[in-house]
């Protein structure tokens, strides 16, 4: 989907790679959308981290928080050089409100994220029971 310039509300902002762009947890008062480079979403799992996507040039990512209003529930880091424009949660319901296009891509790629979502967990399940079988763990 083609978005169009006047839908952001900051300028763009650029990030090295191995920069934070947010850590989960922080306030969440906007959302990024990729224009170039790699962005790795992770999240903590006790002293764990566990890379939950990648995202690539035409991505968005940060949108949950605007949508919620909860903090980050993961964090954001530049995987390469990045470059990034910025909408905050003004622009973001103006433009749900105002432009089909921009609803639309936001559902989808939430569905989709959903359906990949309940794809990993089906995974890790199975793997789970495929151990538990062969450790006789039960419980």
């Amino acid at each position: 989907m083609s978005i169009k310039k006047s839908l952001f509300s900051k300028e763009t902002h650029r990030f090295k790679k191995d920069d934070i762009i947010f850590n989960e947890h922080d306030e969440g008062n906007e959302m990024y959308f990729i224009d170039s480079g790699r962005v790795k979403i992770i999240k903590k799992f006790g002293d764990n981290e566990g890379i939950l996507t990648i995202l690539d040039a035409g991505d968005f990512f940060g949108e949950m928080s605007l949508i919620t209003g909860n903090k980050r529930t993961a964090s954001a880091i530049a995987l390469t050089d990045c470059k990034l424009r910025v909408m905050d949660k003004k622009t973001f319901e103006e433009n749900l409100s105002n432009d089909t296009q921009f609803a639309k891509k936001l559902l989808e790629t939430l569905a989709l994220r959903i359906e990949e979502t309940d794809l990993n967990l089906k995974r890790h399940v199975q793997r789970i029971m495929r151990l538990s079988q062969v450790f006789k763990v039960y419980g």
